[in-house]
């Protein structure tokens, strides 16, 4: 039986006596978006991996690998009660079952538009290709399995499928190229779609006569993946070959009509790109200084997308109105963010802790990946998914898709670096009123809300050098330490040796009835921290993760670099360079003793051989000298003289005094104790 098609006077007759105007008023006539949204350049890249294998590789899309596998399987239709395999469906039937008919074509592509009148023009288009790949694919599938499974081979069979198509292979051609064309234009129209028209405001006579070419394209697109189905017929017998001549003949007529129409589109659509990219530039330049009652035009200009919920929480889609009257930390980083201990650290900072805070710090964090190459890479999106899905923050729900002139701008104009991690904060109204917190965010956690300059000067006032500020909120268990005024030893190198020699003598002090805590840091070298297990036992010292400490230390030096001090005017900057920048060659180790909140004089910082003479010294004072505390007998200890005073001194303390004086009396010339002596007069 021969397959019945419009001779090609028909065809091109049924054309002819369309007019554009009136197919423009019927699109928009039955156009009636009402919210639906799926990620259309997403679903065509599925489409092209199904038709370029059904179509013997002619169409140019590569197989897919596994980690586009992953992206594409969780595909759905947005604000929508029936599911993107239902709608496909029943387009697929829509399509399918005028096709063995002899009604006018116009008719039947008007009949899709009307079943998807509630959806985006890329959104109508993805889903009508995706029907074509669906029923091309399921037709092919049994014939592409019949060589390992005998069961596709009947299957093939039954439906009269070819198992050699080199006399099929100009058809095929033709049908490629033309399904190729229809993807071009379809890239397009998505551009189109995706162009934050509402947040700027271009040439209104250039969008305006781009968006008529979409809706023709559209129409077009439509039309054509109809006609592709209508020659499924041709594909399963063979034809006369007047037949196969009209068959290519129509569809080489309409791949050279979507090539023609798909160079004058992308012209277009780039034109409106270019404007609409300067005109939010320059947008966002203005903004961030104008006088706003909130922060919604400024979010909505950052996150530019023709999408309701740009944002996301876990899974949950937030809609920029969620964020009304908040201060916003804009969180920048690439897309693996941090190293698992810091990242665990600034999660602690920023989240932990919020439920023990007062309810008027109303803050959200957004987090926005940013690649070194403009192109997300498959394992990108696949890292930043796993990671969105797994913190607590907001961030862009497909940053891909984010507008490259807001990259540009977060890179010139707040000097967003490769491989960097920064915090910009917008206030309440939408203000910028730091470039960037991160330092302030690793010092002081939440207590640094609202996150402004004004109040980083504020905590500098209230904080000096003290154990608290180097180990605040980095264990669990010297929070317990600082609230109870414990004495906490924290020491550093990677001079196994050294650290021995210092455990011991510490071990052999504390018998002595000292009581303090240790805490072992190991060494930050040149090039990449230490790696230790984070929060383990080792010995009697607590082990924390040196990617956690020395990243809070130059946190602390650059925020006091930035408020213009130097080493030799702060105390807190003059330490915390000394640990820093300390020569572990010349000294071997470093300490650091103090109760958590002692005053910065009752601190003591001993380097090398000078820290471990210093605790045998302590040994040989014995347990009398331990009512001075381990900080005040170091204190003592590294003031003593090398030689012993040549002069005999003495101290008379009266018994009645005896009680309340502490037993360990130092020499105030050498600074050595001095022997006690009872004498009876």
């Amino acid at each position: 039986m021969a397959m019945r098609l419009a001779g090609n006077d028909g065809f091109w007759s049924s054309l002819s006596v369309l007019n554009e105007d009136t197919l423009m008023q019927s699109l928009l006539l039955g156009h009636v978006p009402d919210g639906r949204w799926l990620d259309s350049e997403m679903m065509l890249q599925e489409v092209e991996n199904i038709m370029h294998i059904a179509l013997e590789n002619e169409v140019s899309s590569p197989p897919m690998s596994s980690e586009t596998w992953n992206c594409i399987s969780g595909i759905e239709v947005v604000e929508s009660v029936e599911t993107l395999p239902c709608t496909i469906s029943r387009v697929s039937l829509q399509m399918l079952c005028q096709c063995t008919g002899e009604r006018d074509i116009q008719t039947r592509t008007m009949a899709v538009f009307d079943l998807l009148r509630n959806y985006r023009w890329d959104v109508k288009v993805v889903i009508v290709l995706g029907a074509l790949a669906e029923t091309y694919g399921r037709l092919c599938l049994p014939k592409h399995l019949s060589s390992s499974d005998p069961v596709a081979a009947s299957v093939a069979i039954l439906n009269w499928l070819p198992f050699n198509t080199s006399k099929f292979s100009t058809w095929l051609k033709s049908l490629s190229l033309l399904v190729r064309a229809m993807v071009d234009v379809t890239k397009c129209i998505i551009g189109f779609e995706r162009l934050p028209v509402k947040q700027a405001n271009p040439d209104n006579n250039v969008v305006g006569e781009t968006a008529s070419q979409v809706y023709l394209a559209a129409y077009w697109v439509v039309r054509s993946a109809i006609t592709c189905l209508m020659q499924i017929a041709y594909f399963k017998q063979s034809q006369q070959a007047s037949d196969s001549r009209i068959a290519m003949r129509e569809l080489s007529s309409l791949g050279y009509r979507l090539t023609s129409m798909q160079i004058s589109l992308k012209e277009q659509v780039e034109e409106c790109y270019e404007q609409i990219e300067e005109e939010i530039y320059w947008k966002l330049h203005n903004i961030f200084t104008e006088n706003s009652e909130d922060n919604q035009a400024v979010l909505q200009l950052l996150f530019s997308l023709q999408d309701d919920f740009p944002l996301q929480d876990f899974s949950r889609q937030i809609a920029i109105t969620e964020l009304k009257d908040k201060v916003i930390l804009l969180l920048l980083s690439k897309p693996e963010l941090l190293p698992l201990e810091q990242l665990l650290f600034l999660l602690q900072q920023t989240y932990d802790h919020r439920s023990k805070v007062e309810s008027n710090r109303n803050y959200d964090i957004i987090w926005i990946p940013i690649p070194s190459s403009t192109r997300w890479t498959d394992e990108e999106k696949g890292i930043f998914k796993f990671i969105s899905n797994s913190l607590p923050w907001c961030s862009v729900r497909r940053p891909w898709l984010m507008s490259s002139t807001v990259v540009k701008f977060m890179r010139t104009e707040w000097n967003y670096r490769d491989g960097e991690t920064m915090m910009v904060v917008l206030d309440s109204n939408g203000r910028i009123v730091n470039m960037n917190a991160m330092d302030m965010v690793l010092i002081w956690g939440v207590r640094a809300y609202p996150f402004s300059i004004s109040r980083e000067n504020e905590l500098w006032e209230e904080d000096g050098w003290s154990m608290q500020l180097l180990l605040d909120n980095i264990h669990p268990a010297f929070e317990t330490w600082i609230e109870e005024g414990r004495e906490i030893c924290i020491y550093g190198s990677d001079d196994s040796d050294w650290v021995d020699e210092f455990k011991s003598q510490a071990l052999k002090i504390q018998s002595l009835g000292f009581q303090f805590e240790t805490i072992y840091l190991g060494r930050r070298s040149r090039d990449e921290y230490t790696k230790l297990n984070s929060l383990t036992m080792n010995g009697n010292s607590i082990v924390i993760c040196s990617t956690i400490f020395y990243p809070r230390l130059e946190s602390i030096r650059r925020s006091k670099l930035r408020r213009g001090k130097s080493p030799e005017s702060d105390r807190v900057l003059a330490e915390v360079s000394e640990l820093l920048d300390f020569d572990y060659d010349e000294h071997k180790g470093w300490t650091v003793i103090g109760k958590g909140r002692a005053a910065a004089a009752d601190i003591v910082r001993l380097t090398g051989r000078n820290a471990t003479e210093c605790l045998r010294r302590i040994r040989r004072w014995g347990e009398n000298a331990a009512d001075l505390g381990f900080s005040g007998a170091l204190k003592i200890a590294s003031e003593v003289n090398e030689k012993p005073c040549e002069e005999t001194s003495s101290v008379e303390v009266p018994s009645e005094a005896a009680a309340t004086t502490r037993r360990v009396v130092t020499c105030e010339k050498c600074k050595r104790p001095m022997q006690k002596f009872v004498v009876y007069q």
